[in-house]
């Protein structure tokens, strides 16, 4: 999932304009390194968390292009 996008909204743009990357690399929210709407984003096997979305990343659930994740309360694919 490394450099993956999160879509999360129905115009399926970014939270904030965010590019979350994964196995180590950074993430860049707005230019800096604060998190999007209050979320707790954890990687390296961590969950990533996105306005309750729960995201599994680095192990054996790990997520891929194409997954689905839940948003909202609607499904969301990862690009």
């Amino acid at each position: 999932m490394n450099g993956a996008k999160i879509l999360v909204n129905e115009d399926k743009r970014l939270v904030n304009g965010a590019k979350i990357l994964v196995n180590g690399d950074k993430i860049l929210v707005d230019g800096d390194k604060s998190l999007v709407n209050g979320a707790k984003i954890l990687v390296d096997g961590d969950k990533i968390l996105v306005n309750g979305a729960k995201i599994l990343v680095d192990g054996d659930k790990s997520l891929v292009d194409g997954d689905k994740i839940l948003v909202d309360g609607v499904q969301r694919l990862i690009k």
